[in-house]
């Protein structure tokens, strides 16, 4: 299933995805993951494979002082790439920061997951 939002596409398994890790549920966030996904953020660097996104996420998503909050501001794609422009806000005080989190799902499956700054979109 599939909503257009503007000009784009946003698609139940990326917003699932999105809500997942947002609302810091780590075994919703992986569920749609590829075996072999691919996963790149300023937080965990580059990891390979379902195993070790879900080792960080539960690191990471469950300590609710390193976990930030997530809210979408804009997002681009055609429905195999979609792009979310992020605001990124960090706990006690730490100013919020604009990512892009660029997610690669085809067939109801998450192969990739990059975020970046903004700028660098």
């Amino acid at each position: 299933m599939m909503a257009t939002a503007g000009r784009s596409i946003l698609t139940t398994t990326v917003q699932e995805f999105f809500d997942a890790v947002r609302s810091y549920d780590v075994a919703r966030a992986v569920k749609p993951l590829a075996e072999d996904a691919a996963w790149d953020t300023p937080w965990s660097g580059k990891l390979l494979g379902k195993p070790a996104i879900e080792a960080f996420l539960k690191g990471w998503l469950n300590d609710p002082v390193k976990r930030p909050s997530f809210t979408i501001r804009d997002l681009s794609g055609d429905g195999a790439v979609t792009h979310l422009q992020i605001s990124v806000s960090g706990r006690f005080g730490k100013a919020p920061e604009h990512l892009t989190m660029s997610v690669l799902a085809l067939r109801g499956v998450v192969h990739q997951v990059v975020v970046r700054p903004t700028a660098a979109h």
